[in-house]
């Protein structure tokens, strides 16, 4: 995977940002901004500004407003640079690439046990991006690519965005529990190709101030559209649905219709 490749996908199925955008805040009711997150191979966009802080917490950030982008050099996180391909595996050593980390400065982790999270978490390829980028999804400009949508919400939401691809092409999404945040909402989505929901870890989620029952869901451009459409079609039928699937409800169903 490339970012070429990735952007030819999602320029085959187009989505419109505005409608997207009116659809999560008011059908959806997301209570938090939308975040759009560019993946940059070279320049970020224009009037966008550095921000010298770990990338997890670009996405509370541009919750308030702001276009910001980390990059090799404006990035206050070794593990977040490791992950996003900024830190190459020579530079970021054991420390980093073994999560002996983990060890000195907290006592629950063992050191075999860090250094299979590391194994098991996403990493982008040294050198794959030259920055991240993010902006809320409404003043995303025109010209900037939204490579993927950023979403901290409640679990119910998160259970229908996440599933959106889900009931639309049959793609299930990939869900994470104890990667760190950088390596869950910005790696793991170009590996998997796919939508991705977390819990995240303490720094993601204490940078992010998520409440205890919101988690992160992140949806590649491509899994945009099928929001739409499964919104589009949104409807249910208890009754008819419990008559499918419980014999004990068609069996009353029957004898009150005799």
């Amino acid at each position: 995977m490339d970012l070429s490749t990735w952007r030819a996908r999602a320029a085959a199925l187009p989505v419109d940002r505005a409608r997207l955008y009116d659809v999560l805040m008011n059908q959806v009711r997301l209570k938090r901004e939308p975040v759009a997150v560019t993946y940059c191979d070279a320049a970020p966009p224009h009037g966008y500004q550095p921000a010298c802080v770990p990338v997890c917490s670009l996405l509370y950030h541009a919750e308030q407003g702001r276009k910001v982008y980390v990059d090799a050099q404006h990035h206050d996180c070794y593990v977040g640079q490791y992950h996003l391909g900024f830190l190459s595996h020579q530079d970021a050593g054991s420390l980093i690439c073994d999560g002996e980390y983990l060890t000195m400065a907290q006592g629950f982790f063992t050191p075999i046990a860090a250094k299979r999270n590391k194994q098991q978490s996403h990493t982008l390829p040294f050198g794959t991006l030259a920055a991240i980028a993010a902006a809320p999804l409404r003043d995303l400009p025109d010209d900037v690519p939204l490579d993927l949508l950023c979403l901290i919400t409640d679990v119910q939401r998160a259970m229908q965005l996440a599933g959106a691809a889900s009931v639309r092409e049959g793609t299930l999404p990939h869900g994470e529990l104890g990667p760190s945040s950088c390596s869950s909402l910005f790696a793991a989505p170009w590996h998997t190709q796919n939508t991705v929901f977390a819990l995240g870890e303490g720094g993601g989620r204490g940078f992010n101030r998520l409440a205890s029952s919101e988690l992160f869901v992140v949806l590649p451009a491509f899994h945009l559209p099928y929001v739409l459409e499964m919104f589009d079609n949104f409807w249910f039928k208890p009754d008819e649905m419990r008559r499918l699937m419980f014999p004990s409800h068609a069996q009353s169903t029957q004898a009150s219709e005799s």
